[in-house]
């Protein structure tokens, strides 16, 4: 049997890709051509999952690495309060990857992708010598003037934190320890929330429609670095209470099988895709009820600060500033 090429991979792939709204010309041609509505903005992102450093195949099967590097963009377009409209795929393999391997994560991409509101109009696929990688660049749309940003947040604000922070990382590091390593030996919940993040579309648009929300940005890189980044991108500080994360009773397991202290998990590197937001304090209650209403948890975790400084309150009400980092591939 033929081996088959290029262009044979891509037909298969685009003959199973779902449709979309907006799309004049779809995948196929030389380019995709797209429609957005009158009295909206685009806004666009991009990621790419690199083999070796975003994800491991020994750990993950194919649909998690799809859903992982769908929830990367989408989770950028959450924190903008965007919609997601349509996504380019593209995968650079060496000429010896499984082309099955291949078809399935990039499926599995485009179906949370699709699910998110975003079909996938167009792509590349190319062969190299290096890792195997994928890109994703997701278009999406906002109300004129309306998409939110990190700056804005004002002294008073109400930090809040969708989820639990740290997840990722602790089913990571859990998975790690194994020997061999294998999310086989993680807790369901954990394992389910690093195999499968959430999608946060819906909660930033009930958000977007109560009005409140100041500054937002989506915890990627872990819960200490994220803050950092609103904090200097508005020019505030913040105080986190400690106590707001009690009854986390996963990332406290998680910390206790890896003998290592609770915060640095919750801190340190995490690409959970939740959203942490700036609200302004008369806006919260609404917002609390908005997230209630579309089946999430929003948590108060703190207050924005004129201080430039991220301090951690604990119980006894003492402070010291926040230990931990975010995720940097250069550091």
């Amino acid at each position: 049997m033929r081996e088959r090429g290029e262009f044979e991979r891509i037909r298969d792939i685009v003959a199973a890709l779902p449709g979309g709204e907006g799309v004049i010309v779809g995948p196929g041609d030389d380019a995709a051509v797209l429609r957005p509505g009158d009295g909206r903005d685009l806004v666009v992102t991009t990621d790419t999952f690199v083999e070796g450093r975003h994800f491991r195949r020994d750990l993950l099967d194919a649909g998690a690495i799809g859903r992982r590097l769908a929830a990367a963009n989408v989770s950028d377009l959450a924190a903008m309060a965007a919609t997601p409209r349509w996504a380019l795929v593209s995968c650079v393999a060496p000429r010896d990857a499984d082309p099955s391997w291949l078809r399935d994560v990039e499926l599995a991409c485009a179906g949370s992708l699709s699910a998110a509101g975003a079909p996938v109009v167009g792509g590349n696929l190319a062969s190299g010598d290096g890792p195997i990688a994928f890109t994703v660049t997701l278009i999406g749309d906002v109300a004129r003037g309306a998409h939110w940003t990190r700056a804005g947040a004002r002294p008073g604000d109400v930090l809040a934190l969708t989820g639990f922070a740290g997840h990722a990382g602790a089913a990571l590091a859990s998975a790690l320890a194994a020997q061999p390593p294998s999310f086989g030996a993680v807790p369901e919940a954990l394992a389910e929330r690093y195999a499968s993040p959430p999608s946060r579309i819906a909660l930033a648009s009930a958000l977007a429609a109560c009005g409140g929300v100041r500054a937002a940005l989506d915890v990627s890189d872990g819960l200490a670095g994220d803050l950092a980044h609103l904090c200097e991108a508005s020019g505030v500080g913040a105080v986190v209470r400690d106590a707001s994360f009690a009854g986390d009773r996963a990332l406290e397991g998680a910390a206790r099988a890896l003998g290592v202290d609770e915060a640095s998990l919750r801190f340190g590197p995490s690409d959970d895709y939740e959203l942490l937001l700036a609200i302004a304090p008369e806006a919260w209650t609404g917002c609390e009820r908005a997230a209630r209403d579309v089946g999430v948890t929003l948590l108060a975790i703190g207050s924005c600060t004129a201080e430039r400084e991220a301090l951690l309150e604990r119980a006894d009400g003492t402070r010291a500033p926040i230990r931990g980092a975010g995720w940097n591939h250069f550091a």
